[in-house]
């Protein structure tokens, strides 16, 4: 598709394609060249305008994360699930989330927009940003990365060229200009959150991974999408049972239940099954909430926990055992902690069979046994856009 300026018209006006914009007019500018339809991020100062636009259009999906990683898991969801994202943080936790770019957005060749405000940059004083400030262009380079820090129509059009010949992020960075009084957003409406009771199964004979695998892979319709988690969950799953509506996260450790969160936010009715090691959940625990608060009904998450990095060298996780309680105070549906593989089944089928409403966590115990040699997802670009056919999404 080409984009020519004088198609740009925001908000009624056609504005000087050399003119930097405001936030609103960003937003406005984003949505009519890169045709963004969901949001996500972690707020900062600079972006507030931005921000608060996002939140009031009615025609964006908005999910608010609560750090950057997480953000950036829930964009990768929401793209395999049709939509077209653009991100929004500071580049503090453009650094923070460095991997997840390289590993997930990069590897996958997911298109998304980031808006970053650049603290640090020329003429900034703050310390604690100078260093960051410095680096944040020398890190998107290193990427091989588009960006600008300039914020007019015809860097934006020009952004928008470069991804449709890369197929990769672009950045738009913005520097601060003073500090404004915070904008007020409107009050999100409260979820109910009551606690719900763990359901608890005191078998004592743990299965081995490849054992429960097997049963999920085989219980797993071709219509219900499967995440599963970085490491030897993925590669069994790739190795043993490839399909394609399975997306294999090989790389973003801690982020395969966000992944699986913003498939099922943009794709409601589509289920969703996550699977993941107890490592992959206790990196990141904001994830939880974040399921928790947007009560996706048909979201299976299975937790296979050994108590250990079983994927590196075995070394212990620690407090695996608190994850199902920490799932019932951030307002799962239904908590099993479990370790028959006939109860694993019997809940599989109910979830399966609509007779569970989500969102749904299996804790299921294992024992440390199972393969390591195993084939790698290699082709994450590949598989995420073979996931998106399955699905019919383009």
């Amino acid at each position: 598709m080409n984009i020519h300026e004088q198609d740009i018209d925001i908000q009624g006006q056609i504005l000087n394609p050399e003119q930097d914009l405001s936030g609103e007019q960003l937003y406005h500018c984003l949505k009519k060249v890169f045709k963004i339809d969901f949001v996500s991020g972690l707020p900062c100062g600079e972006l507030q305008e931005f921000i608060r636009v996002s939140e009031a259009d009615q025609e964006i999906i908005h999910v608010p994360a609560t750090n950057e990683r997480e953000s950036i898991g829930i964009a990768a969801g929401a793209w395999l699930g049709g939509k077209t994202p653009v991100l929004y943080m500071q580049n503090s936790g453009l650094f923070e989330a460095s991997n997840d770019l390289g590993s997930l957005m990069i590897a996958a060749k997911i298109p998304t927009v980031f808006v970053v405000s650049w603290r640090g940059a020329p003429g900034e004083t703050a310390t604690q940003h100078l260093a960051t400030g410095e680096a944040t262009q020398p890190l998107l380079d290193s990427f091989n990365l588009s960006f600008t820090d300039k914020t007019s129509e015809q860097e934006i059009i020009r952004l928008k060229t470069q991804q449709e010949q890369t197929g990769l992020p672009v950045f738009i960075l913005r520097t601060r200009e003073n500090f404004n009084e915070p904008d007020h957003h409107e009050t999100p409406k409260s979820v109910s959150r009551s606690r719900t009771e763990v359901t608890r199964d005191l078998s004592s004979e743990l299965s081995s991974r490849e054992e429960v695998l097997r049963i999920i892979a085989n219980m797993t319709p071709q219509s219900r999408a499967l995440f599963s988690s970085t490491g030897l969950i993925s590669r069994s799953l790739f190795h043993h049972s490839d399909s394609p509506n399975q997306f294999y996260n090989a790389g973003a450790l801690g982020l395969t239940s966000a992944l699986g969160l913003g498939f099922a936010v943009a794709q409601p009715e589509t289920p969703v099954t996550v699977v993941e090691g107890d490592g992959s959940v206790l990196t990141d625990l904001g994830n939880l909430n974040l399921i928790g608060h947007q009560q996706p009904k048909h979201f299976l998450h299975i937790l296979l926990d050994d108590g250990s990095y079983t994927s590196c060298s075995g070394e212990p996780t620690v407090g695996s055992e608190l994850i199902p309680d920490l799932a019932s105070v951030f307002g799962y549906s239904h908590i099993f902690s479990i370790a028959s593989t006939d109860v694993l089944q019997t809940i599989i089928n109910d979830v399966n069979n609509s007779r569970l409403p989500g969102p749904i966590m299996i804790h299921m115990r294992i024992n440390k046994e199972g393969g390591r040699n195993f084939n790698r997802p290699l082709g994450m670009a590949e598989i995420a856009a073979r996931f998106r056919k399955h699905f019919q999404l383009k």
